[in-house]
């Protein structure tokens, strides 16, 4: 009898401690969930203006072009907008993806309009000019890549005065495509055109270029900035090469002495020499 109520007490002792460990476990638990979502609350949210497709410069946006998402952060990105309403009617200046935000700087100035004259900054001119695959590099020549443009004459239609020469570098391409134009006898023919982002007196250089000779756009790094000193090539050197330089003169050394003449003079039976 004794021995059975020994065990009793036991397995009392042993599920009180148990059912003990339970509790104490549970309220661990519920403090931890707790102090849990005390610090972490959700992140503070705002409206922001987004593209909703790929925008290329010079795109006039729509409403069909922006959308006002919940946009969770602290901070509120510079220049960004809460309304669409606020960027409808301007021009893109610089290639948006979708879910970009719309920011300030990244658009035209207010009733600048839209297409390619609301991205051409104040002081700069757009001209285009007739290019082939050859001329454009391969079709490597994208919009906002940067080119050199060389020109090739042939002043007086002399074959050996033919000559090559930089007129321009470091400069940035605003548009690459096609257009329809007219050939010689009258047919519509597709022609690449580049458009280059030039200043006015580089517009006259690159339009008498054009007109005079024949231009190849050169791709160059669009980190490498640096301006470089061509003095241009003549058909005439790059074939013969540089024509050798005159020998020296040797001003103040004595010229030489001219030889005399010996002449034998005989008179009889004597002989002798005179010198002249």
């Amino acid at each position: 009898m004794r021995r059975i109520l020994v065990i009793g007490i036991l397995i009392l002792a042993i599920g009180s401690g148990g059912a003990a460990s339970i509790l104490t476990y549970r309220m661990l638990k519920n403090r931890q969930a707790a102090a849990m979502g005390a610090n972490h609350q959700p992140a503070p949210t705002f409206p922001l203006v987004v593209a909703t497709t790929k925008l290329p410069y010079g795109t006039l946006l729509q409403n069909e072009h922006v959308k006002e998402v919940e946009w969770a952060s602290t901070v509120r990105p510079e220049g960004s907008f809460s309304d669409s309403q606020a960027v409808i009617g301007r021009a893109i200046m610089v290639a948006v993806v979708p879910g970009e935000p719309i920011l300030e700087g990244r658009l035209a100035p207010k009733e600048a309009g839209g297409g390619l004259a609301s991205v051409i900054p104040k002081g700069k001119r757009a001209v285009s000019v007739r290019v082939n695959e050859v001329i454009g590099v391969a079709g490597f020549v994208l919009p906002r890549t940067r080119v050199d443009v060389v020109v090739s004459v042939n002043p007086g239609g002399e074959k050996g005065k033919s000559a090559s020469k930089m007129i321009l570098q470091n400069v940035e391409v605003l548009a690459a495509g096609q257009k329809i134009e007219q050939d010689e006898e009258g047919k519509p023919e597709t022609v690449n055109v580049i458009t280059l982002l030039v200043t006015p007196d580089e517009a006259e250089k690159l339009t008498l270029a054009s007109h005079e000779g024949d231009l190849q756009l050169a791709l160059r790094n669009s980190l490498d900035l640096d301006p470089v000193t061509t003095p241009g090539v003549l058909l005439s050197s790059m074939v013969h090469g540089a024509p050798k330089p005159a020998p020296a003169s040797r001003t103040g050394s004595p010229s030489p002495r001219k030889s005399p003449d010996t002449v034998e003079v005989i008179r009889g039976n004597k002989r002798s020499t005179e010198n002249f």
